[in-house]
């Protein structure tokens, strides 16, 4: 019988990752269809709260996770004091930031089993005007 932790634990990953096989596994493939989901999801939310401020791309826009769950604009941009406003407090988006950023890991550390990957390395986010990307880079 399941406890009520690990049933807890089972909900919350298939909220994430979406159903799961009979037998307990999910799909690389289905995790990756899942986080470039999430991250299309994550632009159009950017984007439309952009709109707001007249900021659209391009130039592009890199977004990394900051200190205390805050995003940050990792380039250079013209419109840096408007972005920099908008990311201050903005809960909502750095929440779903951080739902993309787990399954990339997840798909990063699937495709590459066994290996151990930097602390100093960072995700972004890139918003182009040719669509979102997501990478991993280390930080010097």
């Amino acid at each position: 019988m399941m406890s009520l932790e690990t049933a807890s634990v089972s909900t919350s990953l298939s909220q994430l990752l979406g159903q799961f096989e009979d037998d307990g596994t999910i799909a690389l493939s289905a995790i990756r269809e899942k986080a470039n989901q999430e991250l299309s999801r994550f632009a159009e939310l950017a984007q439309k709260e952009l709109q707001q401020f007249d900021i659209s791309m391009p130039p592009a826009i890199s977004l990394i996770s900051g200190e205390h769950f805050q995003l940050k604009l990792e380039n250079a941009h013209p419109h840096a004091d408007e972005i920099h406003n908008w990311l201050d407090g903005n809960l909502i988006l750095a929440r779903k930031f951080k739902e993309v950023e787990v399954l990339f890991e997840l798909v990063r550390a699937a495709e590459s089993a066994g290996e151990v990957f930097s602390e100093s390395s960072n995700f972004h986010i890139g918003l182009t005007s040719a669509g979102p990307i997501a990478y991993f880079e280390e930080q010097h």
